[in-house]
């Protein structure tokens, strides 16, 4: 994959599971993208796929849970990623159990299909994005936001139970749209990173907290928290160092809205 246009990344990135006996399965996926230039804008901006760090979890609480996965490179010898075809082999050892995927991404139905093994579970499967398992009323922080911001500026909000949410987070950089003052230049080539996962819950009906950059080692994670307007439009923070988040069209910040 390295080296050729990816379309819509934010369509690949991000999380797919499915519910095993005791757990749910999944597949999470984190996307970094090469553009040419200092772009204004990456609305129709060709995106080269650069590198992608590749989780096989099982979560067996609400939420996720630092370790609850295994994480692999697209360059690592258990990895193959050819187009929409992914293929992950790795042996039970003593930090991990065997992990065996050969999955088929479909863009139509959004959706991962194919065999998916993890330790004891081992099954044919078709991965969708977190949702949840009984009918429950829809919160209303579900759906993708974006911030004015030169990172960690969209995120993208799914609910996972009836109380429960998950997300994730994209870093889009437009360093053409800054000025620069005299003598500095423009980048000459620009990175977008997609799919880093978020915490998110909701704490009241009308309030949530957000937690970006969640699960890694490294330092650090952000955390905001925000009040919904009673229009539901945007996520308004008492925090003035923040900006507020805004309701976004579909499940893109880089499509151009319809």
């Amino acid at each position: 994959m390295r080296g050729f246009v990816i379309d819509h990344p934010e369509r690949v990135s991000g999380s797919w599971g499915v519910k095993g006996d005791h757990a749910i399965y999944g597949l999470h996926i984190q996307l970094a993208t090469r553009v040419d230039g200092a772009p204004i804008t990456l609305i129709g901006v060709q995106q080269i796929f650069h590198s992608a760090s590749i989780q096989v979890y099982e979560r067996t609480g609400p939420t996720r849970k630092l370790g609850d996965g295994n994480w692999f490179s697209d360059e690592s010898p258990q990895t193959l990623w050819t187009d929409r075809h992914l293929v992950l082999k790795q042996a039970a050892s003593q930090i991990g159990p065997e992990i065996q995927l050969d999955l088929t991404f479909d863009p139509v139905s959004d959706s991962w299909s194919g065999r998916f093994r993890r330790s004891t579970f081992d099954r044919s499967v078709t991965l969708l994005r977190p949702h949840p398992e009984t009918a429950v009323a829809r919160s209303p922080f579900v759906g993708t936001w974006s911030r004015p911001a030169p990172g960690n500026n969209c995120i993208h909000i799914v609910q996972t139970g009836s109380e429960t949410l998950a997300g994730w987070s994209d870093d889009l950089a437009t360093p053409g749209a800054s000025r620069y003052a005299n003598g500095i230049r423009p980048p000459v080539e620009t990175f977008e990173q997609y799919g880093s996962i978020a915490l998110v819950e909701a704490v009241s009906p009308g309030a949530v907290l957000i937690e970006l950059k969640a699960l890694t080692p490294a330092c650090c994670s952000i955390t905001y928290a925000g009040k919904l307007t009673p229009d539901g439009k945007k996520i308004r923070s008492g925090d003035a160092m923040w900006s507020n988040w805004t309701r976004v069209r579909g499940n893109s910040c880089v499509a151009a809205p319809r």
